[in-house]
């Protein structure tokens, strides 16, 4: 289910700010938009609808119908944007625009205007109209439609007219399926496409597509000339087909240097443009690192250690090469990432693919400052800053803090030396060479300079544990707590749709939920004894009365239950009664089974609110899911466990996504009804997830995290009082790093089921784990936000960003940013129980 909340976030990393802004609601049209030429009567009959002008008027529109898509490039878009919006004002047809040609760009091109006829016979005519207003201009295909008779310009589709009202139990909308329709013309079809002898230019044969869009694709195929061996297709339509031309370019500049895929043929296949490529087998450096560094498992391994040091040096060497001969050879990478890196699992050869963004080296180029810069660009600078920056991604992922932190390869030491013991001069190496300190020929010096040039690999010296200095009361985890809380409070702005800054998640689903959304940024400020400001309050009591259900899931992190929690301990009871009712009604026959989106959290919910009313309606609510979870169990060998319907190939793990939530509710039901096969189900499903965990070693299941991992697992198990199962799983936990802060799939959310350990087993050794833990999050994530950001306390207190998933911007969500690391620093500095879990009920 975590990758149900995957999000392109760098969509929401359009502007120069600390947030996830989303385009639609921040970007201000352009001075010459799609309308800018229209006279101000004309323009009135238009609206804007998130990055698109929308020209809506027909009365009684239908649900769904034959739509048209009309496909630009950006060569001639402003002229085809200005002939369609004069056309089809004209006609007063119901259509759609992007804003402006900035919108058009950053969407990738290709569909410019969607437009919506009334009918079979408007369609049709107004089809016939539009060709003879586009004949001859051609824009990118629409893989989805049907091309319009011989227009490289129109496509069609039968389709809704209207937006989604309809979500999943992730929230995102779901468009209805359209109705059949017949095909909508008596003199027309489009031909079938002849397939020939299946080979594209004649030779090469398609076995798999690794990534398409509207404007190519990415392929692998058999090289029939050569014995099928396997090659890398690229292929491009309009106006990527010079971007193609570019990279075939310097596939063939860079041939000779060793280091990348070697070129193989260009050639043209109808109207689609190809390059061929060798294909190169080779492991990325993320398998890389998980497979060899110390940093991703418990404790310190010297012998690991050294080993991975002379994998890092192999790694770096065969890179500084690399590049060396690209500027060698006139070649800037522009700014190459560690995605583009392969490497031999067996020799550490490394190969440098995807060369989209090279330039040929020009007069003045180079940075003559030599600074380096995440701002680089196509520089041997910036290409230089680049190398720093994927070796330092080999040592710990979280070079993408880069935009956040302009010191954050300073904190690549605590890694380097602390973590892994390796020789200070590694870490004075990655930042020489990022600040122009240090070049290419220099670096290969040092790095060619023997077997192991830098020094050997120490021991590691821990800090000082923080568990006397950080008890209750001693200032260090509560003042933490507090400057993440005055953070949060600085960036809330009753002007923006979510209330404060979050995931990008909540832009795509809903801005009220618990996990991503404004509910649960003020459940958890509320919560820590931090201030809940009046005007906060009242937002959301506005933003609940206007709240439409058919846009919310029903579960307890994204949906109407997790609101009516929130709402609740705020003092609306009222409106969360009415939530969870809701809630009730449909959560069954949606079948999801899980705690963070399905019954066990709504169940929970229910038995929540029973424990604070003693309602019987609540306990029977709740009854509901619990009979809906026996009903739905698959069994196997004493084990249980339930399937989701989100496309995973089996069942899942985790307190959020998997069994363990499902057991973790079972318990609290029978511990508040009394009835015994509530339990039975439960160790069950617990059952199920320790098989898994012994099937993956204790360190396995699918990760450490909360969410979808161990740390989930071990919540769920110390709750059973199955402290022996709950150590073995525990062990994994003991982590020094992690590439990430948040609650859902960081560090914050590994050390909160460290501080279960504590209090359930009373070994005070997983409490100090806990705060070594999060003093890491402190020392590397939480930072004060740099001035060129504007924001300011108005009280003077002191301000502690968090980074959120992907760590490209801050957010303040539940799962994934401050409210959920303030929660954790907060109960270890001031004590309490974990978030959602009833420990109210006592033990079993």
């Amino acid at each position: 289910m975590r990758n149900g909340r995957w999000v392109h976030r760098s969509l929401f990393t359009w502007n120069d700010t600390l947030f996830f802004d989303p385009l639609d609601a921040f970007h201000e049209p352009d001075a010459d938009h799609f309308l800018a030429g229209l006279d101000a009567v004309t323009r009135a009959r238009f609206v804007r609808r998130g990055l698109r002008w929308s020209h809506r008027h027909d009365p009684a529109p239908p649900e769904q119908g034959w739509k048209i898509h009309i496909s630009a490039g950006h060569r001639q878009v402003r002229e085809i944007a200005a002939s369609v919006v004069g056309h089809l004002t004209a006609r007063g047809t119901d259509f759609e625009i992007a804003l402006d040609p900035t919108v058009f760009a950053m969407r990738g091109g290709g569909r410019l205007a969607t437009v919506y006829p009334h009918d079979v016979e408007e369609f049709r005519s107004c089809l016939a109209g539009l060709a003879r207003l586009l004949d001859g201009v051609e824009g990118p295909y629409v893989p989805s439609d049907v091309r319009y008779r011989d227009s490289k310009a129109l496509y069609l589709r039968y389709g809704p007219f209207r937006d989604a009202r309809t979500v999943d139990v992730l929230g995102r909308r779901l468009p209805p399926a359209p109705d059949w329709a017949p095909w909508p013309f008596d003199d027309w079809k489009p031909a079938d496409e002849d397939a020939g002898d299946g080979l594209l230019g004649g030779r090469f044969r398609v076995t798999d597509t690794i990534r398409s869009s509207h404007d190519g694709g990415v392929h692998t195929a058999e090289d029939t000339a050569h014995d099928d061996r396997k090659v890398l297709l690229k292929e491009a339509r309009h106006d990527a087909v010079d971007r193609l031309g570019r990279e075939w370019m310097f596939l063939n500049l860079l041939a000779a240097a060793g280091s990348y895929p070697a070129p193989v043929a260009r050639f043209q296949h109808g109207e689609h443009h190809y390059i061929a490529m060798e294909f190169v087998e080779g492991t990325g450096l993320g398998p890389l690192l998980l497979a060899g560094s110390p940093l991703a498992r418990p404790g310190f391994d010297a012998a690991r250690s050294r080993e991975y040091l002379r994998t890092f040096l192999s790694v770096f060497r065969g890179l500084a090469r690399a590049v060396r001969a690209a500027h060698d050879r006139g070649v800037v990478l522009g700014g190459f990432t560690a995605s583009d890196v392969l490497v031999d699992p067996d020799t550490h050869e490394v190969t440098i693919v995807g060369l989209e963004s090279c330039r040929l080296t020009g007069a003045g180029a180079e940075n003559a400052s030599g600074s380096g810069s995440a701002g680089g660009g196509a520089t041997e600078a910036g290409d230089r800053y680049a190398l720093a920056c994927v070796m330092a991604d080999l040592v710990l992922p979280v070079t993408a803090m880069a935009y956040l932190r302009e010191d954050f390869l300073d904190l690549y030491r605590i890694f380097v030396v602390e973590g892994l013991g390796w020789p200070e001069r590694v870490h004075r190496l990655l930042v020489d060479l990022a600040r122009g300190r240090i070049g290419l020929v220099g670096l290969l010096d040092v790095l060619e300079d023997g077997a192991e040039p830098l020094g050997p690999v120490g021991t590691t010296t821990p800090r000082p544990s923080p568990a006397v200095e950080e008890r209750p009361g001693t200032g260090g985890a509560e003042a933490a707590a507090s400057a993440v809380a005055a953070f949060i409070d600085a960036a809330a702005d009753t002007g923006r749709d979510t209330l404060f800054p979050v995931d990008p998640f909540a832009h795509v689903t809903n801005p009220l939920g618990l996990g991503s959304g404004a509910s649960g940024v003020l459940w958890a400020l509320h919560s820590s004894g931090a201030p809940v400001r009046p005007a906060w309050r009242e937002w959301l009591r506005a933003e609940l009365a206007g709240i439409d259900p058919a846009r919310y899931p029903d579960g307890l992190m994204n949906g109407l239950a997790g609101i009516a929690w929130a709402a609740d301990s705020l003092g609306l009871g009222t409106a969360a009664g009415e939530l969870l009712d809701r809630a009730n009604r449909h959560v069954v026959e949606r079948g999801d089974h899980t705690f963070h989106h399905g019954l066990a959290g709504v169940g929970m919910t229910n038995l929540h609110f029973f424990l604070r009313s003693r309602d019987p309606r609540d306990l029977a609510a709740a009854q509901h899911c619990a009979r809906a979870l026996h009903d739905t169990a698959q069994r196997d060998g004493g084990q249980a466990y339930w399937l989701t319907g989100s496309g995973a190939r089996g069942p899942l793990t985790g307190l959020g996504s998997g069994q363990a939530g499902v057991a973790m509710f079972l318990l609290r039901m029978h511990q508040i009804s009394g009835e015994e096969h509530h339990l039975a189900l439960g160790r069950e499903a617990l059952a199920w997830e320790t098989a898994r965990a012994a099937a993956s070693g204790e360190e396995g299941i699918t990760g450490p995290s909360v969410e979808s991992g161990s740390a989930g697992v071990a919540k769920v198990l110390l709750r059973y009082g199955d402290l022996a199962a709950a150590r073995g799983v525990l062990r994994g936990l003991d982590l020094r790093y992690s590439a990430g802060p948040g609650y859902a799939t960081g560090m914050c959310g590994i050390a909160d089921a460290l501080l279960d350990a504590a209090q359930f087993t009373g070994d005070p050794a997983y409490r100090d784990t806990a705060l070594r833990q999060l003093d890491f999050v402190r020392r590397v994530f939480l930072f004060e936000p740099a001035e060129r950001f504007g924001l300011r306390d108005t009280d003077g207190r002191p301000l502690l960003g968090v980074p959120g998933e992907g760590l490209l911007r801050c957010s303040t969500d539940y799962l994934t940013g401050s409210a959920g690391v303030l929660r954790v620093l907060h109960r270890a500095g001031s004590g309490g129980t974990a978030d959602f879990l009833l420990d109210e009920v006592g033990p079993p």
